[in-house]
Formats: structure tokens, sequence, C-alpha cells
């Protein structure tokens, strides 16, 4: 398994908040491969979003896939991870 590992500057986290149900989880598990996903309570502006998938091909797709952007969000970094154990 793979992750998408994301971190972004939050500027309205009350907004950002709410507009993850209708602009991530509802797309996000529809993607090739989908096997979890968190999205992280922001701490000092910076939140940060962890995304597994079953290979590192499904993780890449989705990182080229284009998203609407979250209201309040820019985003920062992304990387995509091995995972070495979930549970």
């Amino acid at each position: 398994m793979h992750a998408v590992v994301s971190t972004v500057r939050v500027e309205d986290p009350a907004a950002a908040r709410a507009a993850l149900e209708t602009l991530r989880l509802t797309l996000v598990p529809r993607a090739p491969g989908f096997v979890s996903a968190c999205w992280l309570e922001p701490v000092d502006g910076t939140g940060l979003s962890v995304i597994i998938f079953q290979t590192r091909e499904h993780a890449e797709q989705a990182v080229a896939y284009p998203l609407p952007p979250l209201p309040g969000v820019m985003p920062q970094t992304v990387e995509i991870r091995e995972v070495y154990a979930s549970a």
C-alpha cells in the first residue's frame, strides 16, 4: 500500500472543515485503489491528510487528478510514501 501525505495552510478552519464533506468525502473514496483517508485537525495553521491506496500507481493517479479547492486552504506539500504497517 502507498499513502498520499499532504500538508496545507488553513486560513479558515471552519470553512475548510465544512467543505470537507462535499469537496473531499464524496470524491476521494471513488478513486481507484482507495483504501482509507484521514484529514487531521490543523495545528498552528497547518493541516495534514493521509490517504491510503492499494498501489503506488493508484496513489500517483490520485495526485494527478485535479480536485476542487477547499475554501480557506492553500496546498503546501504532497508526498507519496510506502505504508510499512497498518492496523
